[in-house]
């Protein structure tokens, strides 16, 4: 009879080869029948495994050894590289699932140390194990920990990197990993260095999984999080994270209706200031007059040809820029009856451009709900999307809502006088 693995199994096809599996017949008896062996009965079959794999007659020995964490590291540890060594898997997995088992009867903090312990005996000896046997062990190790506790941080930093290195990236980022990661700061007990390194692990991830959503949402984190990291790698982290963060600012000002709270948030971060000395300090100031929707600034920036120059090797265009401004300035606007001459002048029209034209592009941006009235030459701007409301906006609400008011009480009077006649 063999034993299996103790891992995570995967429930897997042949088709994933990639995930770790479980691998049958491995050693002199059926795992189950060993996990249902009484402790003390365990115990001893677990060191005399490892006195036979450890040579010398150890048997003896190992069995003077009290309790599962002695057994652990006198026993097993101290053995490991003799166990690699023989380049027999089946040793390797019967000792391993006998390993779990006795963690499994230590407390939560004597257990930690112990997990920690064997993970590092692994790892130590990484490159005599396969890649993706190493994984599974190294995950079995990670689920026998408590929900709770801090081990559980250093565990997944080792999945992590070897994660990656084994492309099997997506294997290891569950969806709850990814909602849950702001909970894991507080369950793992991080401190704000901490939580910076498991987000920039996350990051990694997410980039080698081709995540492209859930990078972008964990980047917003890990950046505001490195403006509280008073670490003494902070500072090198933000400079890591430059291209990072370039991306994200190019990607906001490509779509800024839809990420107006995010261009808000990441403007005044340090990863973003630190730019501004640089080569990259057009990008800061476009992105400044993107948060204050400032048009006429912006105008004044695109008169520079190195300002120019710098949109266009970043693939930014300047006519869509136009088009995102004036959209701004028409929402700006109160609802209602304006002339040709005023939208010109609040959209700043230059000479030789179209005023219908203009009205169009607003239409298409399904911000604005414009009408044309060619007629009496009056444009009726009847609807606005805002990207977000500031306080000049919450003032246009109640003035407008005023308007309402006094228009519905002056029908309701005019009903009741016509009542009475």
């Amino acid at each position: 009879k063999g034993r299996r693995a103790f891992c995570r199994n995967q429930a897997g096809s042949d088709k994933d080869e990639r995930r770790p599996q479980h691998q049958p017949g491995l050693h002199t008896q059926d795992t189950m029948a060993y996990v249902n062996l009484v402790e003390e009965d365990q115990l001893a079959e677990f060191a005399t495994l490892l006195g036979e794999l450890g040579g010398e007659n150890k048997v003896g020995e190992f069995k003077k050894l009290e309790g599962p964490g002695d057994l652990i590291e006198k026993g097993f540890i101290p053995t490991l590289p003799k166990i690699l060594e023989t380049k027999k898997k089946s040793a390797l997995d019967a000792a391993v699932v006998m390993c779990f088992a006795a963690l499994t009867k230590l407390k939560s903090a004597e257990k930690d140390k112990y997990v920690l312990m064997v993970k590092d005996a692994l790892v130590a000896r990484e490159k005599d194990i396969d890649s993706m046997h190493l994984l599974a062990m190294l995950t079995s190790l990670f689920n026998l920990l408590d929900a709770s506790s801090k081990a559980r941080f250093s565990m997944f930093m080792v999945l992590a990197d070897r994660a990656i290195d084994a492309d099997v990236a997506p294997w290891l980022l569950d969806k709850k990993i990814l909602s849950d990661v702001e909970d894991l700061k507080t369950q793992w007990n991080l401190s704000v260095h901490d939580y910076s390194t498991l987000l920039l692990a996350l990051l990694n991830l997410c980039q080698a999984a081709d995540k492209k959503r859930e990078f972008g949402e964990l980047l917003l984190k890990y950046l505001e999080n490195l403006d509280e990291d008073k670490d003494s790698d902070a500072k090198t982290a933000l400079t890591n994270a430059k291209e990072w963060t370039i991306q994200a600012v190019l990607s906001f000002i490509k779509a800024p209706f839809d990420a107006a709270r995010r261009m808000h948030q990441i403007a005044g971060l340090k990863a973003v200031t630190q730019l501004q000395n640089t080569e990259d300090g057009p990008l800061v100031k476009l992105l400044n007059f993107y948060v204050e929707e400032d048009f006429k600034g912006y105008l004044a920036f695109a008169e520079s040809k190195d300002n120019l120059a710098y949109m266009a090797k970043k693939n930014i265009t300047h006519d869509i820029n136009i088009r995102h401004f004036r959209v701004f300035a028409a929402c700006k606007l109160p609802l209602g009856e304006y002339t040709y001459q005023v939208i010109e002048k609040a959209l700043e029209v230059g000479e030789g451009e179209d005023i219908e034209s203009v009205i169009i592009d607003l239409v298409q941006s399904k911000r604005v709900d414009v009408k044309i009235d060619q007629a009496q030459g009056l444009i009726h701007i009847r609807h606005t999307e805002q990207r977000d409301f500031k306080d000049s906006q919450w003032k246009e609400l109640g003035t407008q809502l005023t308007k309402w008011k006094e228009g519905v009480k002056s029908v309701l009077e005019q009903l009741h006088k016509a009542r009475q006649m």
